[in-house]
């Protein structure tokens, strides 16, 4: 039986936890899913993302927007928000009680309080659907703001497991473990130990091996934990080539009557640049995937630009590429009780980015080769197995850093919150 009818099945009888490390297939199990629940099964399904970028990657709706929290991050507050939306909110109940599944990605980036807010939300608006939770609790974590910090500390709970509800959802665990990404078994094994925080004598040889790398590649992409190094490398890079510069601008069309606050949190969640400088000769990635002709984290070099079309080389052959439609979906209940998704606007803008440097944050859901992974600014537990996992071929992956003793460095980088090894610890 295949990963996706094995999730299928489950989903049948109970709420459904799809965990497993990085390029394992998850993704491509979300989206088998949601394509059999709408064309196969005609039924209403829901995409949400715990992030923009993950939100954007399945093509739905972010937590906090979908389930009208605002800016809510606990109780107290969200009954504050609740007052002043009440129409909303019953909009939202008709939604909910013509869904019959909702995903949620990136699950690990769910902190407690907004999973028993989720909880709160489904109860009380009487869902009756299934749950389709997705994610790895060993890679990134909740973002926390520093009144957040300070009440976890008091309380001791961050993640989504350590809810209230979470037992009470009666979840099925289903666990990928084969790597899809990469083929060379010694990669797989010390991703593997790095996933859950191992750093013995066998990771560090084998990341100061990584170190000494050479990439044939005079151009390859770079990861950075911070966005001020990304726009530095991208900047001088692509100044230094003597090309004509040409500057594409995203197009937006509004279909609807929609708050440009909206329109604006929007555009910042989409993986293209607004205002996009490119070059003839530069190396670019793919942004998202077409399929039968690139896929998210791709590599090619720009070879002509026209105002409607880009050639990129890609694995010596030669593709047109033009702007992708992106659309900012709401959903609606219509008159014959089922659930559709009604667009407000759409942004068209072509879908590459400049492939010399990217932060690990917007690398999610890429494969990518000839990667140089920049291990000076990681500042979230499994951060570095996030930036390290995104390389399909460790003879094209170097290791780089600047900042004092490497040893000890990658001690304190590779590690894990004990709790979550627990959790996982406790499904075997």
């Amino acid at each position: 039986m295949s990963d996706t009818n094995l999730v299928l099945n489950e989903l049948k009888k109970s709420n459904v936890f799809l965990t497993g490390g990085a390029g394992v297939g998850k993704s491509y199990i979300v989206n088998e899913v949601i394509n059999h629940y709408k064309i196969n099964l005609e039924k209403g399904v829901v995409a949400l993302g715990s992030t923009g970028i993950s939100a954007v990657n399945i093509g739905g709706f972010t937590i906090h927007s979908f389930f009208i929290f605002g800016i809510s991050n606990n109780f107290d507050e969200l009954q504050i928000h609740d007052k002043k939306n009440k129409s909303r909110i019953s909009e939202l109940k008709n939604i909910l009680q013509s869904t019959d599944l909702i995903i949620i990605d990136e699950i690990s980036m769910v902190s407690a309080d907004i999973m028993d807010m989720i909880s709160y939300r489904l109860d009380s608006l009487r869902f009756r659907g299934k749950l389709l939770l997705v994610g790895d609790f060993f890679q990134l974590p909740p973002i926390q703001k520093t009144n957040q910090k300070k009440a976890t500390l008091f309380s001791n709970r961050l993640y989504a497991f350590e809810s209230d509800s979470w037992r009470d959802f009666n979840l099925s665990v289903i666990e990928l473990k084969e790597m899809k990404r990469t083929k060379d078994r010694e990669f797989t094994h010390i991703l593997n130990k790095i996933r859950v925080g191992v750093c013995d004598r066998e990771v560090i040889d084998y990341m100061l091996r990584l170190t000494q790398n050479q990439i044939k590649d005079k151009n390859p992409t770079y990861l950075f934990g911070r966005n001020f190094e990304v726009n530095n490398m991208n900047r001088m890079k692509l100044e230094s080539i003597n090309k004509i510069e040409y500057l594409f601008v995203a197009s937006i069309q509004k279909h609807k009557k929609v708050q440009q606050k909206k329109i604006d949190s929007w555009k910042r969640s989409l993986p293209i640049d607004e205002e996009l400088r490119i070059k003839e000769g530069v190396p670019i990635l793919f942004t998202v995937n077409k399929w039968g002709q690139y896929a998210n984290g791709e590599r090619g070099i720009v070879r002509v630009i026209e105002e409607d079309y880009i050639v990129i080389e890609k694995d010596e052959e030669y593709i047109k590429v033009r702007r992708h439609d992106f659309e900012l979906i709401d959903i609606k209940v219509n008159s014959n009780g089922k659930v559709e998704d009604k667009v407000l606007a759409t942004l068209s803008q072509f879908p590459i980015k400049l492939a010399y440097a990217i932060t690990i944050h917007k690398s999610q859901g890429m494969s990518i080769d000839n990667l140089v992974c920049n291990a000076d600014y990681i500042f979230a537990p499994s951060q570095f197995y996030v930036s390290i996992s995104r390389a399909i071929n460790p003879k094209n992956l170097r290791l780089e850093f600047h900042r004092g003793d490497i040893l000890n460095y990658l001690y304190r980088i590779i590690n894990v919150d004990k709790r979550v090894k627990e959790y996982y610890f406790g499904l075997k």
